[in-house]
């Protein structure tokens, strides 16, 4: 017999360092960093003797590994040795608790400590623990007492740090345990020990320069921006995670009417990874879970555009700059060939005939010139949809239109599943699952790779790009559930459970991306498009409107200077201008603006590289790895049993309580008659003969709208390890509270599903016998009250079954087990200690291939 071909699989879960504590003496600052059981702790040092810091701070880490107990030796003797007359007495001084250190910032003066001092759990990928960002706090490492006369900028520039929510929206795993920065697919084809993270989505990267290179890797944590948010498709009971990720781009970032188009780089604005995960969560394993990933794109169309500010309905749009050779579009295009393979499918939905129009022309020009010197097989394909024009047109569906060009688009670029494909596909292969392109399932290669990308666009890239990146996840969900063995085909109609879960995860992913870039929620949701929303959305529509025009035109500026000073964009200097007093920020982002361009040996027609040709259709990241595609990839390593220990205990929180109803809450109204699977659109309900008096009851993992202040009296240093709140079983109601009728005005069959009847005969002859044994049990009870605890003990050895029962309520005699039964469970205590399932043997495969030809016929 052998053994199942191998999965692509995650890395194991590593021991990082997860409970900070910050000391403090005159001279310097200490961090002591522990992984959450204790078991592992780690010495940073800071020097704060000098008063201004102008230099960088002196970092050192000795780079060793203390026990629980061996820190706490350290830290008394560091205690005593503090303790002087000079010091006044005081030692060594805790000053803060945190859960993460963000990294180092400095204005004018000295620097200051950004400390992660409140995180919440929002998702879980196969073991793999992604954190939101609750709460930060800023230490100053420089000592106050000997701080020369404050520089009188140095609280503005503070003021406009702090500007930067850094509880909004943004995320980060320890020890990039699931890198945030990296595709699913890239991080489990690649080698991680030589697969860098994606500077491009690193939003602390600006401070973590002055500790990369000086500390371990255990210190470092890399903290996206975007919107991370997880949800459980129960199918009968099996949790299937649909997990998606919106990473954004730290590249010329900023708010809507400021940044557009692209900068000299190639980097757009709103550009915007969209990932949807979905697998099988009824195993937390590392390396025996099935995943299947889908990857979307959008930005701003790459060219140098901008709109007036001075017309505050439809703005005008304006080429501000010409480009003969494409130059932005060139470096565009060539970063996401390197970064998701081909084919491009550009998807534009831009308005026709209207103040939008400039933005078509320059991107289906860029794209037409570009091709030319592409090979044919690795074109970028270009498809413009007025989405308006057919929304308003009464005899056109615009759904129908978007699904059919986004399910051609799916079946060229495929997407990524880390298995080999079932055998019942093989059996019975399904022609839609059979066109969908991409790479894989042939040759020996293990599972199939996503190969391209597609690109939507519209003016903002928020409501119309969000309605036509569900259409897209629609489309991949089908194909996702089918390749996990969950759909009988890859289609899913729209009114089903699992649909509507990804519309509520497209519309918070949308409501948060839009609120980040725009200023407000989505104006136009996919029930707009769909034509089913409630005429009492216009209203709200209208209110998020003039809330979008009021933000833009009064407090973008402000953030605008914030993210300016937070990614490192703008860095005060002595004697330089401030940024307060900038006229424009565009000379900051754009470098051959301020800066005489060089010289340089790249070719106009030749835009892409030799090395970036040689690894289509596949990502650059898997060129290196996929030149030996015929021989299937194995299994990571496990560094040591230690990290597969703390993979068990940072799963399951032996060490912490958990709540009974948070864990294993479910909804009780269920019937047995009804269709419980989320694959199907449910029939509605009939209501109830009787009358009812309703109760409002909140429903545990309901989601929490965005910006809703959830009125916690925790302390700040809390750690909030409760699951995200976009956790809900399909069966669930997706609002805050649903009625539940009066228990005693509903019959059972309305509630269960079943009705009560009087017990069979063989039932009550059997139930006869246990009340017959308790009896006799019971006739003891008064005797045995008078005995000592011992006496009693031993009285009840001697006490024997009754009747032909092999048992009493006190002891049981275990069956008989046969060697058949004892070799059936020792098969399943290994494939569920190891995951690998031995492949059936040849009489199993001619009985199950009888069987399915079979069914079929």
């Amino acid at each position: 017999m052998g053994q199942e071909p191998n999965r692509v699989t995650l890395r194991p879960v590593p021991a990082a360092l997860q409970r900070f504590a910050i000391y403090e003496t005159k001279t310097k600052l200490y961090i002591v960093g522990s992984t959450n059981d204790g078991t592992s702790c780690r010495l940073l040092k800071i020097d704060r003797a000098h008063p201004t810091m102008l230099e960088a701070p002196l970092v050192e880490d000795d780079d060793a590994e203390y026990s629980d107990a061996q820190i706490k030796e350290v830290l008394l003797m560091l205690d005593d040795g503090n303790k002087s007359t000079a010091n006044k007495g005081q030692g060594l001084v805790q000053v803060a608790s945190a859960f993460g250190v963000v990294g180092l910032v400095r204005f004018l003066e000295g620097y200051y400590l950004i400390l992660i001092t409140k995180r919440k759990l929002v998702a879980n990928i196969g073991g793999h623990m992604i954190y939101k960002i609750e709460d930060t706090s800023l230490y100053p490492v420089s000592n106050p007492s000997s701080n020369p006369a404050p520089h009188p900028c140095e609280s503005k520039y503070l003021k406009i740090f702090q500007n930067v929510d850094l509880s909004s929206n943004f995320y980060f795993s320890y020890m990039h345990s699931y890198d945030l920065t990296l595709p699913l697919q890239c991080q489990m084809r690649s080698n991680p020990n030589h697969t860098p993270s994606c500077t491009k989505f690193v939003w602390n990267e600006h401070l973590l320069q002055d500790l990369k290179g000086r500390v371990n890797d255990r210190w470092i944590l890399h903290i996206t921006h975007g919107f991370i948010g997880q949800y459980n498709i129960s199918v009968f009971g099996r949790p299937i995670y649909l997990t998606m990720i919106a990473r954004r781009s730290k590249e010329f970032a900023g708010t809507r009417f400021l940044k557009r188009g692209a900068n000299d780089e190639g980097h757009v604005a709103n550009e915007v990874e969209t990932e949807q995960v979905v697998h099988d969560a009824s195993t937390t394993i590392h390396d025996s879970g099935r995943y299947t990933s889908f990857l979307q794109l959008r930005g701003s169309v790459p060219s140098f555009w901008s709109q007036d500010l001075s017309q505050v309905i439809k703005p005008g749009i304006t080429i501000d700059r010409a480009s003969p050779f494409s130059t932005p579009a060139a470096l565009h295009f060539a970063s996401c060939l390197k970064r998701f393979g081909a084919p491009i499918t550009c998807l534009n939905l831009v308005k026709k005939n209207s103040k939008e129009s400039p933005l078509s022309v320059e991107l289906e020009a860029s794209i037409a010139y570009l091709n030319q010197f592409l090979p044919p097989e690795y074109h970028i394909r270009y498809i413009h949809r007025d989405m308006s024009h057919i929304f308003r047109d009464t005899s056109m569906d615009v759904m129908c239109i978007l699904e059919s060009v986004v399910e051609c688009s799916f079946k060229a670029t495929g997407f990524f599943h880390n298995g080999p494909e079932l055998y019942c596909h093989k059996l019975q292969p399904n022609p839609d699952y059979k066109a969908v392109g991409g790479y894989g399932y042939r040759n020996g290669y293990v599972g199939r790779d996503q190969t391209g990308i597609l690109r939507v666009n519209c003016v903002d890239c928020l409501d119309r790009t969000n309605t036509a990146q569900f259409i897209a996840g629609k489309c991949a969900l089908g194909y996702q559930l089918y390749a996990l063995g969950l759909l009988s085909e890859p289609k899913l109609p729209f009114d089903c459970d699992a649909v509507r879960i990804l519309e509520e995860g497209y519309e918070d992913l949308g409501d948060t991306l839009a609120i980040q870039y725009g200023g407000s929620q989505l104006v136009h949701r996919v029930q707009t498009y769909r034509k089913i929303a409630p005429m009492a959305n216009q209203g709200r529509d209208l209110l998020q409107t003039i809330q979008r025009y009021y933000r833009n035109a009064f407090t973008d500026t402000d953030k605008q200077m914030a993210i300016n000073v937070f990614l490192g964009v703008f860095k005060p200097k002595e004697g330089t201008t401030d940024i307060w007093d900038l006229p424009t920020d565009y000379y900051l982002h754009h470098t051959l603006a301020r800066v005489p361009p060089v010289p340089s040996d790249s070719s106009h027609t030749k835009w892409w590289t030799e090395s970036l040709l040689r690894a289509l259709p596949l990502p650059h990241c898997q060129a290196r790895t996929e030149s030996q595609s015929a021989s299937p990839q194995t299994h990571l390593t496990p560094l040591n049993n230690k990290i597969n220990t703390y993979s068990f205990d940072e799963v399951y929180k032996t060490c912490e309580l958990t709540d009974f109803d948070s864990t294993l809450s479910r909804n009780l109204l269920r019937t047995i008659e009804n269709n419980e699977s989320p694959f199907v659109v449910k029939e509605k309900q009939p209501k109830l003969k009787k009358k009812v008096n309703h109760v409002r009851v909140a429903i545990v993992g309901s989601p929490v709208p965005n910006g809703e202040d959830t009125g916690s009296s925790e302390e700040v240093s809390s750690d909030e390890e409760t699951p995200s709140h976009q956790m809900f079983d399909s069966g669930q109601s997706l609002g805050t509270s649903e009625t539940m009728p009066n228990p005693t005005e509903v019959t059972t069959m309305e509630a269960y599903g079943f009705e009560l009847k009087d017990p069979k005969k063989e039932d009550m002859v059997l139930y006869e016998g246990y009340a017959t044994l308790y009896s006799h049990m019971v006739a003891s009870v008064p005797s045995l009250c008078e005995l000592t605890p011992q006496a009693a003990k031993d009285e009840l050895a001697t006490w024997e079954p009754k009747h032909l029962y092999k048992g009493s309520v006190f002891s049981i005699e275990p069956p008989i087990v046969s060697l058949k039964d004892e070799a059936i469970y020792e098969e399943a205590a290994r494939v569920a200690q190891t995951g690998v399932v031995l492949s059936p043997g040849k009489e199993s495969m001619d009985l199950y291939t009888t069987y399915v030809r079979g069914y079929l016929i």
